[in-house]
């Protein structure tokens, strides 16, 4: 067993202990609440000004187990739930997304066509060639011809083999927004200026870019500077895909890519290239999709457009039963939060079962995490995960889930993969530092510190906070604690917290800086007569006290 298949075997056993221990408890009366004990002489209580965002687990150690204060506790497992996560725990170790996708266990009690979710999970699939393989090719003798005769292949089984269905469009993801993806897919036109397939590659790079200026805001949100990058790019795209249908009109590619820019730009644009999508290739998922995406009421549609799309896309999935992956989208939109419905738990389950949407899995995965369920936020975020892999967004929910069934391990799995997808995103990376903290990996955690400070200072400096706070509630205090407190103050002198915190620190470790620690607290100017600040300096006597009598013992806290 690999040991990636370990560390995630042994987070599956964490997690089904503690869904047992919920599990238990949910049948027994509840405990009467224990006294708080008395606040200690350390600096536990103490709090940084700008603190980190409310409402994420990691803000603090989980509750053992216990729900949410308020919230419903935890759903009792059955077999088959215990069934369901060590089969999740199985797969879950599995590299290849489609291999991983394939070997989940569907949702439970689920209404799915036949056929929808593992259809679902071969748009997975890696590209047919990787850009590195179509570059060497390319340096072969009639390479280019090769190439072309290749696609032309694959979209010949495009239409005929339903293990293929799809395919031809995951191809071309190779060609993306990189430097790289440009120039080798113009060197391939340059070599085969008659095929439509290099047409699609060199168009499908242009689009990338147009897409990744426009980003995810929307668009009355887009910068102008954006925007016109964005249509100066599709600009160059669309005559490309019109060559691509002439030369091959059964290339659906190039239409549907039309479709998605249409979408952004031109209504006219989208409905001519939906009418030319649906009489060249009418099952396809992507075409279909594209279809039920333009007839939602937030991209101008309306929901008798909407249940048209998806009654269309029932009738096609005898054909190609990728379509069943989509046929919940009617009755999901109305209770999504893209109309601007509040997430109601379940009625967003009762959708996710209708078909193996991820978003909509996603929606309930929120819903039940709002309510404080959350072995069911779990369940239905790995379904989520489970079709869109490398969604940073998704895998910080399930995150937020096994943080609050207190496995930090596995959460500390899902957010490296999260920030693998999203290395820019910086509460990503926050998440991940607070949880790699409480996972016990606080080196590891500390290493992360510098290129979220890349990212966002601020953010850098509240997640910093955490980390040296967690460790500054021992028991042991060694040279991490050390100098985590150290380059804490370093970022943030004007935090007296911060100065607080490394006073107790280096004194519980018995460091050599302890005594100016401590004095850097006592001397704080405080005009305002501050009584937070005046208690602070009381405990700092009192630890100045103990460092000057009792040097061979550890203070008292």
């Amino acid at each position: 067993m690999s040991p990636s298949a370990r560390s995630t075997r042994r987070a599956l056993l964490a997690l089904a202990c503690s869904l047992a221990c919920l599990s238990a408890a949910h049948a027994q009366p509840a405990p009467a609440a224990a006294s708080q004990p008395a606040a200690k002489a350390g600096p536990a209580a103490a709090k940084p000004t700008a603190k980190p965002s409310a409402g994420k687990p990691s803000e603090g150690r989980p509750s053992e187990g216990k729900p949410s204060e308020g919230k419903p506790s935890a759903s009792p497992l059955s077999p088959a739930d215990r069934a369901y996560i060590e089969r999740i725990g199985e797969v879950e170790a599995l590299v290849d997304d489609e291999a991983r996708c394939k070997g989940y266990p569907d949702l439970p009690d689920n209404q799915w066509l036949a056929g929808a979710a593992q259809g679902r999970c071969s748009l997975l699939r890696k590209p047919a060639w990787s850009l590195e393989q179509i570059d060497r090719l390319l340096g072969e003798k009639d390479g280019a011809a090769e190439l072309d005769r290749r696609f032309a292949e694959l979209l010949d089984q495009h239409y005929r083999v339903q293990a293929q269905r799809e395919q031809i469009f995951r191809a071309f993801k190779a060609f993306d927004a990189s430097a790289r993806a440009g120039e080798t897919a113009q060197r391939w036109l340059r070599a085969s200026p008659r095929s439509a397939y290099a047409r699609v590659a060199v168009a499908s790079h242009y689009q990338t870019i147009g897409e990744d200026a426009r980003g995810i805001s929307a668009y009355s949100q887009v910068g102008d500077a954006q925007r016109q990058d964005m249509q100066s790019q599709f600009a160059k795209a669309l005559p490309l895909y019109d060559q691509a249908l002439e030369l091959e009109p059964r290339l659906s590619v190039a239409c549907v890519q039309q479709m998605a820019i249409g979408r952004h730009v031109s209504q006219e644009l989208w409905q001519r290239a939906s009418e030319r999508c649906r009489a060249i290739d009418p099952d396809s998922y992507y075409v279909v999709y594209g279809r039920i995406l333009a007839s939602q009421p937030n991209w101008g549609g309306s929901m008798q457009a909407l249940r048209e799309a998806v009654e269309d896309a029932r009738q096609r999935a005898s054909r190609n039963p990728i379509l069943g992956a989509v046929v919940g989208e009617a009755e999901g939109f109305p209770v999504s939060p893209i109309s601007g419905a509040p997430m109601v738990a379940a009625e967003l389950a009762r959708v996710s079962k209708l078909a193996p949407s991820g978003t909509l899995m996603s929606y309930a995965a929120r819903a039940y995490g709002q309510d404080g369920d959350h072995w069911r936020t779990f369940v239905y975020a790995s379904q989520a995960v489970r079709f869109w892999p490398h969604n940073a967004e998704f895998r910080n929910l399930r995150a937020t889930a096994l943080m609050m069934l207190n496995i930090p391990g596995w959460a500390a799995i899902d957010l490296e993969q999260a920030v693998r997808d999203a290395p820019r995103d910086p509460d990503v990376r926050a998440q991940l530092i607070k949880v790699l903290t409480l996972a016990g990996r606080a080196d590891d955690a500390i290493a992360q510190l510098q290129p979220l400070r890349a990212l966002s200072p601020q953010e850098a400096a509240r997640t910093r906070f955490f980390v040296c706070g967690q460790l500054a509630q021992g028991p042991q205090y060694g040279a991490t604690a050390v100098r985590c407190v150290n380059e804490l103050v370093a970022e943030a002198p004007e935090i007296y917290e911060a100065t607080q915190m490394r006073a107790f620190v280096l004194l519980q470790a018995r460091d050599p800086g302890a005594a100016a620690a401590i004095d850097a607290v006592l001397d704080w100017p405080d005009p305002d007569g501050s009584a937070h600040v005046r208690a602070a300096k009381e405990r700092a006597r009192m630890w100045k006290a103990d460092l000057e009598t009792n040097k061979a013992a550890l203070p008292v806290r």
